[in-house]
């Protein structure tokens, strides 16, 4: 009997846990799966739902009006219209995603460079008050980053980079949490493997680009994932250091929901296909590389 019991305990319990699960995941998927869905939803479908009835925080602005939009899971006729239009007849929309790519990959590809020799520094060097730098540096990535826009614009400023992506991707790129994934992965590192590299008369670089790198490939994964997905929705660092013809989709989509409503579910699902394939395709590197990260 009481083994009955602790089998059903189990099962139940299992039960329970795939329940949950399957609910998060319903919760989480329902908005990708709307902006999918009616993505081939024509313009006169998209407005005959509007009603003028204004609910908090469901509300759109047009044409001098509040609209609450009644969305559906499956529109009532398929149209492919707005894709043609997206695609070759509103070029502002392909220059803003070209924009969000010239912005995203420099800092992911800057983070992952400069990130792994400053945690390798942090963690392997015998610099002396290294952890109170290392406090401080971590302070930083603490702070809203309300705090660090003013600062940033006038170092902008003194630098002339000011309206350039520069003015963006430099500060993005010595982000401190990258340098933070980097060294929790270090700490749980043996130094056994970079003392037996200098005993072979390796130095720091060579221990960095021969030993640590390769391991680091867990760390890496986690990190450009994040970083990606962080700086391709910057909102906003592009409002106030660039110019509207620099600025990414994830600014522009916010203009698109005023002024064309036929192509705005199409839009937002071709801006959240990057993160998504991101994610899919490395996701276990990701979970990896977190659960490494985290070893003391």
């Amino acid at each position: 009997m009481i083994f009955k019991a602790i089998f059903l305990r189990d099962r139940y319990k299992g039960a329970l846990q795939f329940a949950t699960m399957v609910t998060l995941a319903v919760v989480f998927l329902y908005p990708i799966f709307i902006v999918f869905t009616n993505s081939f939803m024509g313009l006169f479908e998209i407005t005959a739902r509007f009603t003028h009835h204004v609910r908090p925080g469901n509300a759109i602005f047009v044409n001098g009006n509040f609209h609450f939009v009644r969305l559906t899971l499956i529109p009532d006729f398929v149209s492919l219209r707005q894709y043609g239009v997206l695609f070759f007849g509103h070029p502002r929309y392909l220059a803003r995603y070209w924009n969000s790519i010239a912005l995203a990959l420099p800092i992911v590809l800057g983070q992952a460079v400069i990130s792994a020799p400053a945690a390798y520094a942090f963690e392997m060097s015998r610099l002396r008050r290294k952890e109170i730098i290392y406090f401080i540096y971590i302070v930083v990535m603490l702070m809203p980053l309300q705090v660090a826009l003013v600062p940033n614009f006038l170092m902008a400023d003194r630098l002339g980079i000011l309206d350039s992506r520069l003015a963006i991707i430099l500060p993005g790129m010595v982000n401190p949490f990258g340098v933070f994934i980097m060294r929790q992965f270090l700490r749980g590192l043996p130094r056994d493997y970079v003392e037996a590299a200098q005993a072979d008369g390796a130095g720091h670089l060579k221990a960095l680009c021969f030993i640590v790198a390769p391991l680091f490939k867990p760390a890496f994964a986690a990190l450009m994932m994040l970083s990606f997905v962080e700086n391709w929705n910057l909102v906003e660092q592009p409002r106030i250091f660039l110019q509207a013809v620099q600025e990414p989709l994830s600014v522009y989509l916010a203009q698109m929901a005023t002024a064309n409503l036929d192509m705005i579910f199409a839009a937002s699902l071709f801006y959240l296909l990057p993160t998504v394939l991101v994610f899919l395709y490395g996701q276990e590197h990701m979970v990896e590389g977190i659960q490494l990260s985290g070893i003391k």
